[in-house]
């Protein structure tokens, strides 16, 4: 029984690495769960931007299906995968408890959508997993095989990932934004600067943000052009909207939910994990700030001026 121990631990070990692969991937419809719940709601809010966390994510996830697949062998296994494993988690944990401290209680992201965590959950599960690792590191007998083999399916891994998931871009500089699908305006998002806004007309958190950007464009020279996508839920209140701004700008109605299997509603677009106001500013496509709600992650004015200037 003893000597199972081991190999128990390396299949739990491996499930949890698939899983978390695969869920930051999940819904898989126009890469929705990579570009949306791991790019926009995880790596850019951590300060990357929309290009580094496009390739980034790409990288973490096939590490993730590379560790899952080779955990189950032999090959440099002490050495070499367990220790990396060990180093990945625990890089994820002090990721974890920073949110932790800061009172984050949403969902972490760890396995995605498919599986919410919050912070604090996710980083008991890691504790457990490194012990396991730390475990099976004891009890792992040194077998050395071939490290050319250990590449090739490390190389594999990131094939799989970049080729199946490209990263979209149309100029050296310049990328596709995801929303620019979405977008129905002569304002083109994917080029020079841009700030892409979701509100509500009723929504005192989102006037109180359109009367932020407004003030602040008066302060900017050369300030990005604004495009508001809003609900149709209270789409009756607009005018007074921008009456309360002191300004009108390019926008477009959409419905809050359509009940089919396309992603074309505020509530989809948007997602369950982000609040209103949402504001979202992009330099050629690439999305450099994400703000949302009337917490920690809201418009900040003085980081964003500080940004344009």
């Amino acid at each position: 029984m003893k000597n199972s121990i081991p190999i128990i631990i390396r299949y739990i070990i491996s499930i949890l690495f698939l899983v978390s692969a695969i869920a930051k991937l999940f819904p898989f419809e126009m890469m929705t769960g990579i570009e949306k719940g791991f790019v926009q709601g995880q790596l850019i809010p951590m300060g990357f931007s929309e290009t580094l966390a496009s390739y980034f994510s790409r990288f973490i996830i096939a590490i993730e299906f590379f560790i899952a697949f080779t955990i189950l062998q032999t090959n440099y296994l002490k050495k070499l995968i367990i220790p990396s494993s060990i180093l990945l988690v625990s890089l994820f944990s002090l990721h974890l408890l920073y949110k932790i401290i800061l009172g984050d209680s949403g969902n972490c992201g760890c396995f995605g959508e498919l599986i919410p965590m919050t912070p604090l959950e996710a980083l008991i599960k890691n504790i457990l997993t490194i012990i396991a690792l730390v475990y099976l590191y004891k009890n792992t007998v040194e077998e050395n095989i071939s490290f050319n083999k250990l590449v090739m399916q490390l190389l594999a891994c990131m094939l799989f990932m970049y080729s199946l998931f490209p990263v979209n871009t149309n100029a050296k500089n310049q990328r596709v934004s995801s929303f620019s699908k979405y977008v129905e305006s002569e304002i083109d998002i994917n080029y020079d600067k841009k700030i892409l806004c979701f509100f509500d007309a009723g929504c005192e958190h989102c006037m109180q943000a359109a009367k932020s950007l407004k003030l602040l464009s008066d302060s900017i020279k050369d300030f990005p052009q604004i495009h508001i996508i809003f609900s149709d839920s209270e789409k009756d209140r607009i005018p007074d909207f921008f009456t309360f701004v002191g300004k009108e700008y390019s926008y477009q109605v959409i419905p809050f939910y359509n009940d089919d299997d396309e992603i074309n509603s505020y509530l989809e677009i948007v997602g369950l994990e982000y609040d209103n106001p949402v504001i979202i500013y992009l330099n050629n496509g690439n999305q450099i700030r994400f703000y949302d709600g009337s917490g920690k992650n809201k418009l900040n004015s003085r980081d964003l001026k500080n940004i344009l200037e």
